[in-house]
């Protein structure tokens, strides 16, 4: 076949795919933007999506809730937050599940977190309830665990 037909076989190939699937030439690229009808309709709005864990704010923990936060809880809170008064802080759990009135803890940031707010006294009533304010390592304590990203460690 001479150069001259082959080019021209090819030139018309090219003229008729383009009216007959409209979209699929003149792209400059293959297998995108392709024309209207030439894949099925999308069957709808796509999942969604759940998104990932993300690091909270903070860096590397230096405070331990085990070792350091909940026996601040177990000796100051406990007594009346152990599964009364709408706040339980006998377990990591618990405290971050928060009361009725919703989360105490914002991870990453004690001064929106209702818990410092509470043990400070900035919110009333103070606690814990009717008995001197916590001492103010375990309130640095706290609020480090907090800013620290309030880790289950």
């Amino acid at each position: 076949m001479r150069k001259e037909t082959l080019w021209l076989a090819m030139a018309g190939m090219a003229l008729l795919l383009g009216a007959c699937m409209p979209g699929m030439m003149g792209r400059g690229h293959m297998g995108g933007m392709m024309g209207p009808g030439m894949m099925a309709a999308p069957s709808g709005p796509p999942p969604p999506v759940t998104p990932a864990p993300t690091v909270t704010p903070g860096g590397a923990a230096t405070v331990s809730y085990r070792r350091e936060v909940q026996p601040i809880f177990d000796r100051n809170c406990v007594v009346c937050h152990g599964g009364q008064r709408g706040l339980w802080l006998d377990s990591y759990e618990h405290a971050r599940a928060g009361s009725e009135r919703g989360p105490v803890i914002t991870p990453g940031n004690p001064d929106a977190s209702e818990l410092i707010r509470r043990i400070t006294g900035v919110s009333q009533p103070s606690m814990p309830l009717g008995k001197p304010l916590l001492s103010p390592g375990d309130v640095a304590a706290i609020r480090r665990w907090i800013a620290e990203g309030a880790a289950k460690n």
